[in-house]
């Protein structure tokens, strides 16, 4: 190796040792462990949004169910009654007995079929109840996922947009110093043109990044119901009112 190269190959070394020990890990702030309190107020909100709630008034709706086909068999039975206007001691012509004749009449109907199909439809109402609960189990849990999913990919996202962030910064500098040169006749354009086209392709990269993380805001707003910066910084001062 020849002394000129073996002396850039040294400064450069140098230079990211010094970077490193002036930035430290460039990882340790990335990947920091998620806030269990931020999540379990998220599936909280969550559970009691419009979502969740409509299964439970179809719970209450399927009890209400259960409830009419139990008592269902009242509607079929018939009370008849009737008023003999006769006296009740009126004898019979030609004779002097005397015949005693009811003054009312009363009779009650049951339909053979109520006691062959009423407990079917309990039976059909108590599963339909059953089910429903189930299903309300089951949406419970795939929301519980789905806000805890996006709010993981919120949290990628804010460490991927730090991250190209402080490449756009090297970029920029650099791309800066290029057009600098450019200036001075120091480059060519194609240099120029290059450094120029790095810049934009990185700095549209951070665009496409920031505008991923504001769609998963929006769907975790849309499940929790309120802004997501009143969960990640609940205790933040607020502006004095004038």
């Amino acid at each position: 190796m020849s002394r000129p190269l073996l002396l850039v190959t040294l400064m450069s070394l140098a230079g990211m040792n010094v970077r490193s020990q002036n930035t430290g890990n460039p990882t340790r702030n990335y990947f920091e462990p998620a806030d269990t309190s931020v999540e379990r107020r998220l599936v909280s909100l969550t559970l009691a949004g419009p979502t969740f709630d409509a299964s439970a008034h179809q719970n209450r709706i399927n009890e209400l169910e259960l409830r009419r086909a139990k008592s269902a068999w009242l509607n079929l039975l018939t009370i008849s009654t009737s008023y003999y206007d006769q006296s009740a001691n009126k004898q019979t012509a030609g004779t002097n007995t005397a015949y005693v004749y009811p003054k009312y009449y009363f009779s009650l109907s049951i339909p053979l079929g109520i006691i062959f199909s009423q407990g079917n439809q309990v039976k059909i109402a108590r599963e339909s109840l059953a089910l429903s609960k189930n299903k309300q189990e089951d949406l419970s849990r795939s929301l519980k996922v789905d806000v805890l999913s996006k709010y993981k990919q919120y949290r990628v996202y804010t460490s991927l947009i730090d991250m190209q962030s402080e490449m756009i910064n090297d970029v920029v500098v650099g791309a800066t110093q290029v057009e600098d040169k450019f200036k001075k006749d120091q480059v060519s354009v194609d240099i120029f043109i290059a450094a120029q086209k790095a810049r934009n392709e990185e700095i549209a990269k951070l665009l496409n990044l920031r505008l991923q993380q504001d769609l998963i805001k929006l769907e975790i707003e849309k499940l929790i119901g309120m802004p997501l910066e009143q969960i990640l910084r609940p205790y933040s001062p607020q502006p004095a009112k004038r």
